[in-house]
């Protein structure tokens, strides 16, 4: 891209493999190949395990750690020890390097560094995730904060901070176009500065498996049954209990399906007790958590996954993993969903987010791929899709672009 690599700091409040998620991983993904191409890349991340050290050396980037884990259960959380604890760490990477680009993944530690950044600011590039105060409207039980004075005033502190870094960045990274339609209605004055720049999937480490039902046995999954599997949070936006709902009604016409449920949330505890007063305890298994190394098997056991959301669902990296192990992969309408399997087949994409709607794809789904040669044909339409279209590689070109047009021919803005 340049004569010479690019110092980039990278700033997150989570990062993997200190923690999963969508967000982490499109971080991880693009920053270690940045680095791989001779980029210098440092991150700034919250830390989330104990007795980790402050700066370490991962993948070819250099993490540094802020704040505590005990630090998330006090008051205010994570949130703010990202406003508060990631400032000292930031402030001592801009006295010791001189960077030429800033890359931030996450709002409330960006703004801290909005706060220490002078007018001599290298350009910064914001992967737009999601909107944290749309989100905290619709859910904010979900992140610990119950009492309605709290939501009032987390709430507020998160649109003012999202604005702020969305006025500061110089490029507005989205993987979507539902999300660059949400940012947009949200923050009008933003859209001018707005880059579609897909996501990806890690072709080498999500892909099928070579004998399906030794995968099966080693994760304790019945051999000659139809395997369902979904991975998400246990809150209401994912949607699992209308999964649930739907898996009775298709316990009807399909008795031996059997649903993994691979997440964990607060409504653990009340989905357990719905699949039992709905009468398929017995083929529905709760996995907890999952270990990034078990959670590709099971997308390679599975017959089908499903993604139940209600609301957001700003990408979908879980639906292009599933698709990258040869397993495909059902959808509500929602969010970006649409935009990943309408193009490989339609019948992919439910009619809706209701039990019933999910009910029938399901039915559709595992007639068709009863057939043992249609089931093969559609496994390997699903990965040579996920490789033409979603490989890393071609997000990162993106992202050196981008960092091409606005660094010019000076090295700096």
């Amino acid at each position: 891209m340049t004569e010479r690599g690019l110092k980039i700091l990278c700033i997150n409040q989570f990062f993997y493999p200190d923690s999963f998620g969508g967000v982490e991983r499109v971080a991880y993904e693009t920053m270690r190949r940045l680095a791989a191409r001779g980029h210098e890349v440092h991150l700034v991340g919250q830390r989330m395990k104990p007795d980790t050290p402050d700066t370490e050396e991962l993948f070819g980037l250099t993490v540094h750690r802020y704040g505590s884990p005990a630090g998330s259960r006090r008051f205010g959380g994570r949130t703010r020890s990202a406003l508060l604890n990631s400032g000292p760490v930031m402030e001592r990477l801009l006295g010791e390097h001189e960077f030429d680009v800033v890359m931030p993944h996450h709002f409330f530690p960006y703004y801290s560094y909005l706060k220490l950044a002078g007018a001599s600011a290298p350009p910064a590039i914001l992967t737009f995730h999601a909107s944290f105060w749309q989100e905290l409207k619709l859910e904010g039980a979900e992140r610990s904060i119950g009492k309605p004075l709290e939501r009032l005033l987390f709430g507020r502190l998160a649109r003012r901070t999202e604005a702020a870094c969305l006025r500061g960045a110089d490029r507005v990274v989205v993987l979507s176009d539902f999300s660059k339609e949400l940012l947009g209605s949200c923050y009008p004055f933003a859209r001018s500065k707005v880059v579609r720049i897909p996501g990806g999937v890690d072709l080498e480490r999500f892909h099928p498996a070579a004998d399906r039902g030794a995968v099966r046995e080693t994760l304790g999954l019945p051999a000659d049954r139809p395997v369902i599997f979904t991975a998400r949070r246990l809150v209401p936006r994912m949607g699992v209990e209308n999964l649930l709902l739907a898996m009775a009604e298709v316990r009807a016409e399909f008795p031996d399906a059997f649903l993994v449920v691979a997440g964990r949330g607060r409504l653990d505890g009340e989905l357990r007790e719905l699949a039992s007063s709905t009468g398929i305890a017995d083929s529905v298994k709760f996995v907890g958590f999952v270990e990034d190394s078990d959670l590709v098997r099971y997308y390679q056991a599975a017959d089908l996954f499903v993604l139940p959301s209600l609301a957001f669902e700003g990408f979908g990296m879980v639906t292009l993993e599933a698709l990258a192990c040869g397993t495909p992969a059902l959808g509500t309408p929602i969010g970006a969903t649409p935009e990943i399997l309408e193009r490989l087949a339609p019948q992919l994409l439910l009619a809706g987010p209701e039990p019933n709607a999910i009910k029938r794809g399901v039915g559709v789904m595992l007639k068709w791929l009863s057939d043992p040669s249609a089931a093969r044909e559609l496994r390997s339409l699903c990965r040579s899709y996920v490789e033409n279209e979603y490989g890393w590689d071609r997000a990162v070109d993106s992202l050196e672009e981008q960092m091409r047009e606005l660094l010019g021919g000076s090295g700096r803005r």
